[in-house]
């Protein structure tokens, strides 16, 4: 984490994610681990343990993340999206150096969730 990172944006860190439901701070917390890493929907799915169908996250979910500049999606193919966290929001930056610093573990079971399709 950088050393200029001060109380006050860790600070709104946490108001942010405690801000969210449960399975868009799963999101956000599964992205910042595999940053710079981009997923599918259907990985992400299994990334956070969701029972539904990809699609049904598009809905709401994804598009409500997107519409606030949380995330970014690249569309590669008409069915085929890659998600990823927006490092360039000033508060997911600072999510994303602590998951690094911090999450080297947790970074670890991500990417076997992901080698295990």
């Amino acid at each position: 984490m950088n050393s200029d990172t001060n109380d006050t944006s860790v600070y709104e860190l946490i108001q942010l994610m405690a801000s969210l439901n449960d399975t868009r701070r799963a999101i956000l917390l599964a992205l910042a681990h595999v940053y710079p890493r981009s997923v599918s929907g259907v990985q992400l799915s299994r990334l956070i343990g969701y029972s539904g169908k990809s699609r049904s996250l598009y809905r709401g979910v994804i598009s409500h993340l997107q519409e606030n500049e949380m995330i970014l999606i690249d569309q590669l193919t008409p069915k085929l999206y890659a998600i990823r966290i927006n490092n360039e929001h000033p508060l997911l930056t600072i999510l994303v150096d602590l998951c690094r610093v911090h999450g080297k573990h947790s970074r670890k079971i991500y990417l076997k969730a992901l080698e295990e399709e």
